[in-house]
């Protein structure tokens, strides 16, 4: 697996600055092709409505039951893994990778992200674990 730089046009939506929690809208507008900003907006609203107004945003992160929800009503289908790694994903297809505490998106075997997801030192392979992955249905 290859690795490419992508923001998912988080820059150019006025978003600056490292740890922004925005892995999940970030992966979302890349492998989807959607507006950065327009998935945040759409992630924000459920999480405001999924939590009865107690958080209002995605900006510390979004909670898997909504980015669970937001995917599978845009067509998205999850397939979880058991004893994979990131570096077990097929080769061509567009996926969003879930990894422990982190999405990301993999286009035709490349991670497409703002910084190298690929390694982990937490494994004996090197590689992160995968808990599953969406897929266009």
């Amino acid at each position: 697996m290859k690795y490419q730089y992508n923001d998912g046009g988080r820059e150019r939506a006025g978003w600056k600055g490292k740890r922004a929690g925005d892995c999940t809208p970030r992966a979302i507008a890349i492998a989807s092709g959607e507006h950065y900003q327009n998935v945040r907006r759409d992630l924000d609203a459920l999480v405001k409505e999924m939590t009865g107004g107690l958080d209002t945003t995605t900006n510390n992160g979004t909670p898997v039951p909504v980015s669970h929800r937001y995917l599978v009503e845009q067509g998205w289908e999850l397939v979880l893994t058991k004893g994979q790694y990131l570096k077990d994903l097929p080769g061509s297809g567009t996926y969003i990778a879930v990894l422990p505490r982190h999405e990301v998106a993999v286009i035709n075997g490349v991670a497409q992200d703002t910084w190298d997801s690929r390694k982990s030192r937490r494994t004996k392979c090197g590689s992160p674990k995968l808990e599953g992955y969406y897929q266009r249905q």
